[in-house]
């Protein structure tokens, strides 16, 4: 019997049809895949071959085996904090929960990049720590303005560097923090201003409530710097807040156990004395500010002598002034005028002269060289006039009855609204409509004197009968109501009863200086006199650190 192939059909002999052809067809496929599989190589399927070589075990030490790496702790937690004064670098690491011998060992490592126990009042500190909060993991620190020290914590191992500071700062903990610096505009209040940084409602009410017991933020001050610090993931967390009460004082607000704490911080101060001196040619101000003055200081040196020199009437073309003066600097921007330390003024050749001193017990003010205060019961004048209109006079000529009557005050002609303070300290025992006088207010003072200021056109916001007032409060407006042919102050002042010409009035002084506290004040006053005629310190200055 032999195979005949017949239109793809396998037969047996005599033409007989092969009832098994299908398996004989499958099988002869099989056979050439497999030929073909075997021939190009080894399938996926196939185990490695076996080779007949005896194998030899190597015993693994502990130290060549390859031990998991554990995988690096994730910061998560940062606590943001500005440095405040008498703080320490070991005080806040160990307020914030590191150990004490950590924190010397952080100190000692970093020594060589930036010496942590100098830490300055103002700069800002970021403490960062695993999302558990119990793995201390770095920190970040301002050294100044542009440049900051950064320690990494990886198990054992401290690494200390300092880098630059970029405006949009990428910390350590891998979230990015925006920084927003703002000035308070009019009409600004802070739901608006955090909202528009992305900052929800209910984080800013949080924070509102939590300043509160600090500082009242419903009271921001157009002009006033405000700083937002703001995560850059969504929804976007407030991660800290600073906003400048004053040049000196900020409240600063961090994230604390899902609340917010606030505190107010005070800035190191850096002072500096300058002096200036100049010639009168004009007027006291126009001289001052031309000779580089600032008007701010020639308010103060009005004030100072305001008890012995009208600067209105004694003040003449030639005369000289000398002042000493603190110039405020806070990180070395200037922040404003301090205190008139020491000042001088000629007049028509006549030397006046003023230290200020403060024995630190509750006697402070300007003393002359003898240790006298400048500060005197009264004032020279209760306003800036522009001139006397009419003089105290038993027998004067009334303006409008044109009759004869006594004038027991003086006039001080001034431009409507100018503002009328009290000469001294006092009690106000009346205020209101008194007849021809106009609008009036009365104060009692101590030794028996009263003054009386009419015509005034309104009274001062918070006058009321047995109200005490200091000397120099703003009482009042000059006007023209009762009966005035012009706007002026009609200014009396009764001595015991009876009227005395205010232009007369003797100066009465407090007590001086005696024993220890004059020795001392002598001391203060040769340091600030010999600084007074320093030329070398014209314009420019030296510098002495203090805390606000």
């Amino acid at each position: 019997m032999g195979f005949v192939h017949k239109r793809g059909f396998i037969y047996l002999g005599k033409k007989r049809r092969n009832p098994g052809r299908y398996i004989y067809s499958v099988l002869v496929i099989a056979v050439v895949i497999g030929t073909v599989w075997a021939y190009l190589g080894q399938g996926p399927s196939r185990s490695p071959s076996v080779t007949s070589k005896k194998t030899t075990f190597v015993p693994v030490t502990p130290t060549q085996a390859a031990k998991p790496k554990p995988a690096p702790v994730e910061a998560g937690h940062k606590v943001m904090l500005t440095v405040s004064r008498d703080e320490t670098f070991m005080g806040i690491l160990q307020e914030n929960g590191v150990p004490k011998d950590q924190a010397l060992e952080i100190m000692e490592r970093s020594k060589a990049a930036f010496d942590l126990s100098k830490l300055t009042t103002g700069n800002e500190l970021t403490l960062l720590f695993s999302k558990d909060r119990k793995t201390f993991l770095g920190l970040e620190y301002e050294i100044a303005g542009l440049s900051r020290l950064v320690v990494c914590i990886d198990g054992g191992h401290i690494s200390a560097r300092t880098q630059r500071i970029d405006r949009i700062v990428k910390s350590s903990s891998a979230d990015t923090l925006r920084q927003v610096d703002l000035i308070v505009k009019r009409g600004d209040n802070i739901y608006g201003l955090l909202q528009a940084c992305g900052i929800g409602f209910s984080q800013i009410r949080s924070l509102f409530t939590s300043a509160r017991h600090e500082y009242n933020l419903a009271d921001i001050v157009p002009g006033h710097p405000l700083k937002v610090w703001v995560t850059g993931e969504s929804p976007k967390r407030l991660e800290k807040l600073t906003y400048e009460i004053d040049p000196v004082t900020y409240l600063e607000v961090l994230p604390k156990d899902g609340l917010f704490k606030a505190r107010t911080r005070t800035r190191a101060i850096e002072t500096s004395f300058e002096r200036a001196q100049g010639t009168i040619s004009n007027s006291l101000y126009e001289s001052a500010v031309r000779s580089g003055l600032s008007p701010e200081i020639v308010m103060d040196l009005s004030d100072i002598f305001g008890w012995d020199i009208n600067f209105f009437t004694d003040i003449k073309d030639g005369d000289t002034f000398t002042v000493l003066y603190e110039k405020n600097y806070v990180r070395d921007q200037f922040k404003g005028y301090g205190k008139v330390l020491a000042a001088r003024f000629v007049v028509q050749g006549e030397e006046h002269l003023a230290v200020y001193f403060d024995n630190g017990k509750g006697i402070h003010g300007y003393f002359d060289e003898h240790g006298k205060p400048i500060r005197k019961l009264f004032l020279k004048a209760p306003l800036n006039y522009r001139r006397i209109s009419s003089g105290f006079s038993y027998h004067r000529i009334h303006p409008i009855f044109h009759i004869r009557r006594p004038h027991l005050g003086v006039d001080y002609a001034a431009p409507m609204g100018t503002p009328v303070v009290a000469l001294g300290e006092g009690r106000i025992t009346s205020y209101g409509r008194s007849g021809g006088f106009g609008n009036a207010v009365t104060i009692n003072h101590p030794l028996g004197y009263v003054t009386h200021y009419g015509h005034l056109c309104r009274f001062a916001r918070g006058i009321t009968v047995g109200k005490r007032v200091c000397q120099g409060d703003v009482i009042g407006y000059v006007g023209m109501t009762g009966i005035a042919t012009g706007p002026h102050l009609d200014f009396r002042v009764q001595y015991r009863g009876k009227y005395t010409n205010p232009l007369h009035l003797e100066p009465v002084n407090g007590p001086p200086l005696r024993g220890s506290i004059l020795a001392k004040f002598k001391r203060v006053s040769l340091k600030e006199l010999a600084l007074l005629d320093d030329r070398t310190i014209d314009k420019s200055s030296f510098k002495m650190s203090k805390s606000g």
